[in-house]
């Protein structure tokens, strides 16, 4: 009935044909989908990962109630797999020469008479008989008709000499009917999905739409074709493109061997670089597939990204319309079309527009809609200013007397011409002005409403020039012109006091007080002298935005670039700091000596402060840039800065403070997606290299500084210790440098280490003092328990009997463990350890040091020889110790 429909019928039989072609072509699709198999027959036994990709697929098909031959129960009489295979296989030849031909070739008249004879008596033409001969005479000639012209296109292309060639002679070929726009597409369909859904046909199926596509419809010039107009055929030729494209991006066009020919045809049609990246796609996915877990994790980050940049591309797109929406109307406005005359950005134009429109200016002045008069007149001058700053001075308010390079603060005479033929220009200032210049230099309190305003203005006038100069520096390409702006914005900060930061710099002012306010909370030892810092960054504001400028995000600048002509990130950071930390310390040396520390604890608390922020938000990409480069560049700051003090370093040593970071990376949770846990390691990866940076700052100091080797050598021990905060990771690292690195220096070194050690040690015994009381009562409460099980012998009695003194112990353990490594190197440390752990209440210190005695006996008695190691160790015990 669908072969019947030909292409002479009427409008009404033709689309009736094309819906009865349609219907048959989708039932085809579904008899081959169900009369074929799942699994790719011969498949090779190494091949496990594509085994388990098809397990997936044929889970999730069965979910959806897809049927194949895997699912027919074995053992049936007349129904059997190689039967329905039979057909499947017919009809899939059926849809390929559907697909290559553009319609069904013709067909024998005598094979149609006998199929039709054989369907009244119940066997097939050939004389067999089976249960789907009905099916088979219908589909089996279609199929034979297609094969044999596709074995003599082959043989012909054979013959060419040409590899992989395939040579049809469209104008020999008989057609009974062809298809119009929509049984068409719905035969593509078919033929792709066939090849994604049953790995068996697809490299006939890739290869069929291959060789559709290096042969389309239409011919080279894209014409209309039988059936197809030409709007048709070009919708068929998009349709094969994308299909091919399809199939090369899917891992089956890797393993069958068949991208070769999907590439061929893509370039063919003018889609190289495309074919080039699916085929690229398709190896990724294949070696994916072969890799491990760890590859396969990645690859999932990867493609959350891509989805999320998927949304970023709309985005974009719909910025870029928003755009181009604004720009249509920033056009009319120019035009005059919208609300009043603006003036291009061009000066050429601005003029040209504006000689143009002065005949249209009106014979009088339109009404003002204000009744105040205007200050300044509608005279030259102000046309030309309107003109030169492109209408910005149109928007300047009237009341600012600095607006415009002073405005009306300055008069200019000009004088006669001399005879050089030069004319001389006398600038002179507003008398009123300078009057309340003078009183507010001088401080007076007797100060008129006119000359407060003017005093206000000037510190907002003297703001927003600052922030001038310092944006104008950071943007600036040349390496000399944004170091001499630095140069200048670090002057200016020293002398206007009390001046705030204007908007565009309010920020880095807010970062560095919130840093300030922050080491408060955090460093209880320095309390007194971070909070002169705090007030000095509330009297000099300017000083603290120049400090923490860089360390707050900002929009894209041009990079500094050195001579080399490469980007320099590291002199970008330290130019500005840098050079307001040696104006400081110049000022200290005649007055305010203390500025400088002052100025260096802002300093390095913005740096520090940064890098808690990036911590906290470990996808913030930029803060995690901007801590990553202030972390990198602070050693080389405070190595070339003119001194350090100890509360900087105390400061530096709290970038170890990375336990929080550390238990959000090794927490899991389910709800954590690839993505998140990605970004946390990395996050603590970044704070664990900062934090080793900082150790990298306490050797060199306490190497290259004598002055403060012993504050230096104090916060290493302390982060050694525990008693400054660090993960494990960093506090072994400290106790590696503190070991290995600073005591074996020169003797000054380690009697610096030895003290620090000391000194920690006494901070633990008086810890353990203190806490005496509540561990004996935690540990009595606790033995009342029934159900706690009793333990006996001397190592039980080592063991902490509650949770208070399990805590002490950890607390205490750690310089103990330092102390005894000392005691290896020197053993008149014994005696220090000795005396502090008898001293009354300091039980938790004694089990401390017998858990780890018997490795300081080891460890000494290798070294000193056991019987001169105990002769010392007596020489030193009183009877308290013994």
């Amino acid at each position: 009935r669908a072969r019947s429909g030909g292409g002479g019928a009427s409008d009404g039989i033709g689309k009736a044909g094309d819906s009865l072609r349609a219907s048959c072509i989708k039932f085809m699709e579904i008899v081959v989908l169900c009369f074929s198999n799942r699994a790719l027959p011969g498949m090779a036994a190494g091949s496990q990962a594509a085994l388990r990709m098809q397990k997936r697929e044929s889970a999730a098909n069965a979910q959806a109630s897809d049927f194949s031959l895997e699912d027919l129960p074995p053992g049936h009489p007349i129904i059997t797999r190689e039967s329905l295979e039979e057909i499947g296989e017919y009809c899939f030849s059926t849809l390929r020469g559907l697909v290559l031909l553009g319609g069904q070739a013709a067909i024998d008249p005598n094979l149609l008479l006998a199929a039709a004879a054989s369907s009244s008596v119940g066997s097939d033409f050939m004389g067999g008989s089976s249960p789907f001969t009905q099916i088979l005479d219908i589909l089996k000639p279609a199929a034979l008709a297609f094969l044999k012209v596709e074995s003599a296109a082959e043989k012909a292309g054979a013959e060419s000499g040409e590899k992989g060639a395939f040579v049809l002679d469209r104008s020999s070929i008989e057609l009974d009917f062809d298809l119009s726009q929509k049984p068409y597409s719905l035969s593509i369909n078919a033929v792709q999905m066939l090849a994604t859904k049953r790995p068996i046909f697809f490299k006939d199926s890739s290869t069929c739409l291959a060789r559709r596509t290096i042969d389309p419809p239409g011919g080279a010039a894209g014409g209309a074709e039988g059936s197809l107009t030409k709007a048709a055929v070009t919708g068929i030729r998009t349709h094969l493109r994308s299909s091919c494209l399809t199939l090369l991006r899917h891992f089956l066009s890797v393993t069958s061997g068949c991208w070769e020919i999907l590439a061929d045809a893509l370039a063919h049609a003018g889609m190289k670089s495309q074919a080039d990246r699916a085929h690229k796609a398709s190896q990724q996915q294949l070696n994916l597939m072969q890799g491990g877990r760890a590859a396969r994790n990645r690859a999932a980050i990867f493609y959350e990204w891509d989805t999320s940049a998927d949304s970023s591309r709309a985005a974009k797109r719909q910025r870029d319309t928003d755009d181009a929406e604004a720009r249509v109307r920033a056009a009319k406005v120019a035009r005059g079309l919208g609300s009043g005359i603006q003036l291009p950005t061009s000066m050429v134009d601005a003029c040209e527009l504006a000689l143009l429109n002065l005949e249209n200016l009106p014979a009088k002045r339109p009404p003002v809609a204000s009744s105040t008069p205007r200050k300044h007149p509608f005279d030259l001058d102000f046309v030309v200013d309107a003109v030169i700053t492109n209408g910005a001075s149109l928007l300047i308010d009237e009341n600012h007397w600095y607006d415009r390079d002073g405005g009306d603060a300055w008069v200019m005479e000009e004088g006669e011409v001399g005879e050089d033929g030069r004319r001389a220009l006398t600038f002179t200032m507003n008398s009123k002005l300078l009057e309340a210049a003078k009183k507010s230099a001088k401080g007076s309190e007797k100060l008129q409403d006119s000359e407060k305003a003017y005093a206000e203005q000037s510190k907002l006038a003297a703001s927003k020039a600052f922030s001038r100069v310092l944006m104008s520096s950071s943007n600036a390409r040349s390496e000399a012109v944004a170091d001499f702006g630095k140069q200048i914005a670090s002057r200016l900060a020293w002398t206007l006091k009390g001046v705030k930061p204007s908007t565009e710099i309010e920020n880095a002012h807010a970062m560095a007080v919130e840093a300030m306010e922050n080491s408060l909370g955090k460093n209880a030892a320095s309390e007194e002298a971070l909070a002169g810092s705090l007030e000095f960054a509330l009297d000099y504001p300017l000083v603290s935005s120049c400090l923490a400028y860089d360390l707050v995000p900002k929009g894209p600048a041009a990079p500094i670039r050195d001579e080399t002509g490469t980007s320099n990130p590291a002199s970008c950071i330290s130019s500005l700091s840098m050079r307001i930390l040696n104006e400081a310390y110049v000022c200290s040396l005649n007055e305010n000596k203390e500025n400088y520390e002052k100025c260096l604890d802002v300093f390095v608390s913005s740096v520090v402060n940064a890098c808690d922020l990036s911590n906290k938000t470990p996808n913030d990409n930029e803060k995690k840039r901007i801590a990553n480069s202030a972390a990198s560049s602070l050693p080389q700051q405070l190595a070339a800065a003119p001194a350090v003090t100890g509360t900087a370093l105390n400061l530096v040593g709290s970038l170890c403070d990375i336990e929080e970071i550390s238990k959000k990376a090794s927490a899991k949770s389910s709800k954590q997606s690839i993505a998140e846990s990605a970004a946390l390691h990395a996050a603590k990866a970044a704070a664990e290299k900062r934090a080793t940076a900082a150790l990298l700052i306490l050797r060199d100091v306490a190497f290259q500084r004598d002055a403060m080797r012993g504050p230096a050598v104090d916060c290493a021990v302390a982060i050694a210790s525990g008693r400054l905060a660090g993960s494990p990771p960093i506090e072994d690292k400290a106790l590696k440098l503190v070991m290995n690195v600073i005591f074996p220096k020169n003797a000054d070194c380690a009697d610096k280490v030895v003290e620090s050690a000391t000194k920690e040690l006494g901070i633990a015994t008086q810890y353990s003092i203190e806490n005496h009381e509540k561990i004996v009562k935690a540990n009595a409460a606790g033995s009342k328990k029934k159900d706690k099980p009793q333990r006996h012998g001397a190592k039980a009695a080592l063991l902490p009997q509650s949770d208070e003194e399990k805590i002490a112990l950890d607390r205490v353990r750690k310089p103990v463990v330092l102390c005894m490594a000392l005691c290896v190197r020197r053993p008149e440390i014994i005696k220090a350890i000795m005396e502090m752990s008898c001293r009354k209440g300091a039980d938790v210190l004694a089990k401390a040091v017998k858990t780890n005695m018997p490795k300081l006996t080891k460890a000494a008695s290798v070294k000193h020889g056991a019987a001169n190691i105990a002769l010392r160790v007596s020489d030193m015990a009183g009877d308290k110790e013994t």
